[in-house]
């Protein structure tokens, strides 16, 4: 047997791995639009070229594996891969939900072994939140990281951080190497959120405690997004206020004539004080019987000044300077500004599980996403779809690959290539790239669409093939952006070349078994064969 799997894995190691991690919020119903789209799941897994996959949130329980017909179905039975399962086994209204699964190709899981008793508390490991699979030399982690619905629920989504990190390091222990993916339900940058989505503190009525950003406190009960928490350090509570909010509330605007607004841009200095600074101009216009639109002529990035901005729409619309031009000053700060004293939202609630993650990459695992792209913008994996916010590209990265620090060295870290949605005119770190690698160019429909017609960026699409096509990419270290229909996350990936994987030599463990339940039905089944044959 050893012989044969060395041959598999090869003495000097596989070529490469490919590892796709993925939230796939029901695996049925995305299943099922796989089928309708590719035939199989194995045809979907081989346009990827996905060596193992990790799913989350599969909301399946054993008993939906009772046959092998229904496992099959299912997409438990392939004919490439073996597949393992954890499954919620609370009773309730919680029984049922969260649950992981892992697809491994059949080369790479000859003797391979996994469990859901990762924790070692049982309270825990019924949730089957986690799976751990020992491919030998290397172990995975598929984790679906509680999403905390009440402040309290922190302490126990740090204790399951803790006790993964505990199992994770006991591996590596054991010198083999750990891979951690999953939906870990955390943003510890704030590069992992749309900007206008992080948080600042107000202190003693001050956004960030500047006292040129002063909100009153009547109008910051009546802000939409502020948040009140208790202070960590003291007993006193805390308000925070959102990016966008900040910037709404902060900015003002003035109407002058085309001609006053000439003259005043021309007297301003270049830099103001931060309380008055022009980050706008507007034209107004009409843009029908009794409406009047606002169209954008200039903003605090333009590499014109507001004044050269005025004297080109004067030339192109050939306007007399004394004739009434509505023109909007609008004052404010500029989002950078906030920005850098910004934090995500998972920052403010669950301030130490984030310390904990925080800490954890900092000294025994890697971020694989942010270590091969550390200066991409907005590029997020998950996004509120009934809030059509994806094919805004607001949304979140809560999907993550975190790899031993051995592995870096094999990582496939090429950035430049990875990322889609760069053009001759757009590099991929950009925002730019980032929306039109979630929405396929503006091709994707918003999600809302779905419930005025046929079609839209959540239907099965069977008519654009091409479309729903775009998903598959050479293998790479970066974001894989499937059709919204599928989820409302996109997959994760890393690519690693050069590993060099020993084969899993222990005995197969007994929790192998519970993880592939169908495999009590072939028992059964060779069973009453062999005593149908005696007789």
């Amino acid at each position: 047997w050893f012989a044969f799997a060395m041959g598999a894995f090869g003495e000097a190691g596989i070529e490469s791995l490919f590892l796709i991690s993925w939230n796939v919020a029901g695996f049925r119903r995305t299943h099922d639009l796989i089928k309708s789209h590719y035939g199989s799941l194995d045809v979907f897994l081989a346009r990827h070229q996905a060596d193992i996959l990790c799913v989350q949130e599969t909301r399946v329980n054993r008993q939906m594996f009772s046959s092998l017909a229904e496992s099959k179905n299912l997409g438990a039975i392939t004919e490439s891969y073996e597949s393992f399962w954890a499954f919620n086994e609370l009773k309730g209204t919680l029984g049922g939900m969260n649950g992981v699964a892992v697809w491994v190709k059949k080369d790479l899981a000859k003797g391979a072994n996994a469990t859901q008793k990762v924790f070692e508390v049982d309270d825990f490991d019924r949730e089957g939140r986690c799976l751990m699979l020992d491919l030998g030399s290397l172990v995975v982690f598929n984790v679906y990281a509680p999403h905390l619905k009440k402040p309290e629920e922190s302490t126990r989504k740090l204790q399951f951080l803790e006790l993964l990190q505990k199992r994770v390091e006991r591996v590596q222990s054991e010198g083999k190497m750990a891979i951690v993916c999953g939906d870990l339900n955390l943003t510890w940058r704030s590069a992992d959120v749309h900007v206008n989505s992080l948080y600042i503190k107000v202190v003693e009525n001050c956004i960030a405690g500047n006292s040129d950003w002063f909100v009153d406190s009547k109008d910051l009960q009546t802000v939409a997004h502020t948040m009140r928490k208790q202070s960590i350090s003291s007993s006193e509570c805390e308000d925070w206020i959102r990016v966008g909010d900040a910037m709404k509330y902060l900015q003002s605007s003035l109407v002058l004539p085309l001609h006053e607004a000439l003259k005043m841009t021309k007297a301003m200095p270049d830099q103001r004080h931060r309380s008055c600074r022009l980050v706008g101009l507007a034209l107004s216009e009409e843009s029908g019987p009794g409406a009047v639109c606002r169209r954008q002529i200039w903003s605090s990035t333009s590499s014109q000044t507001p004044s050269q901005a005025l004297e080109d729409l004067k030339d192109l619309k050939g306007l007399d300077p004394t004739e009434w031009t509505e023109i909007v000053l609008e004052f404010g700060i500029i989002a950078d500004e906030l920005i850098a004293h910004g934090q995500t939202p998972h920052a403010v609630k669950e301030l130490p599980c984030v310390e904990h993650l925080r800490k954890w990459l900092g000294n025994g695992l890697l971020d694989t996403f942010a270590l091969c792209h550390p200066d991409a913008e907005q590029r997020f994996t998950f996004w509120m779809q009934l809030a059509n916010m994806r094919y805004l590209n607001k949304g979140s990265r809560l999907d993550y690959i975190l790899c031993d620090k051995k592995m870096q060295p094999f990582l496939v870290t090429d950035s430049k290539t990875s990322l889609a949605g760069a053009t001759e005119d757009c590099e991929a770190h950009t925002a730019e790239a980032a929306w039109n690698a979630a929405t396929q160019f503006g091709r994707w429909h918003g999600a809302h669409q779905v419930q005025k017609s046929d079609g839209g960026g959540l239907s099965l699409q069977q008519d654009d093939m091409t479309l729903n096509d775009t998903q598959f990419r050479e293998p790479h270290t970066g974001i894989l952006y499937t059709p919204p229909k599928y989820s409302d996350h996109v997959p994760v990936c890393a690519c690693f070349a050069g590993l060099k994987l020993q084969p899993q030599l222990n005995a197969r463990w007994t929790e192998t078994r519970g993880t592939q339940p169908w495999t009590s039905q072939s028992t059964l089944t060779a069973l009453f064969s062999s005593k149908r044959q005696r007789t």
